[in-house]
């Protein structure tokens, strides 16, 4: 059974983002791509879970080996969701191997449709990840 719920891997994508962005601005590129992998993941894991598309005998809802499957079986509800779900497991590789790419980060943290968590997150934080999305693409 996993540890968290919907509504927490959607505050804890939230946070995620985050720190991310705030990791980028500092030029802490490893950090920083980490925490945006985990944005989307976390997310990924949400939306799992809102569907019954989460593992029930594991502790994560979705397993890292399992992220793209799951990602597929969503993107007819959420478009886009398996491109970003391949981009962040790429920059988890390039954390992994200590080459994080900043334009790798912005551009993910940019794809992230935090409206998908609505329900679970509130119009000011929704408001203040489009800002920062914004901040990123100029």
């Amino acid at each position: 059974m996993p540890i968290r719920d919907e509504r927490t891997y959607a505050k804890m994508s939230f946070n995620d983002f985050l720190v991310s962005y705030e990791r980028l601005k500092k030029g802490e590129l490893k950090l920083s791509a980490f925490r945006a992998y985990k944005a989307e993941r976390r997310m990924l894991q949400s939306l799992a879970m809102k569907h019954n598309l989460h593992r029930n005998d594991t502790k994560c809802a979705v397993p890292k080996k399992e992220m793209l499957k799951v990602a597929r079986e969503l993107e007819n509800l959420y478009q886009g969701i398996y491109l970003m779900t391949e981009k962040a497991l790429e920059l988890f590789d390039e954390w992994k191997n200590n080459n994080a790419k900043e334009e790798d980060i912005k551009n993910l943290l940019v794809m992230l449709p935090y409206e998908w968590l609505n329900i679970h997150l509130s119009k000011e934080e929704i408001k203040k990840i489009k800002e920062l999305q914004d901040k990123l693409k100029s």
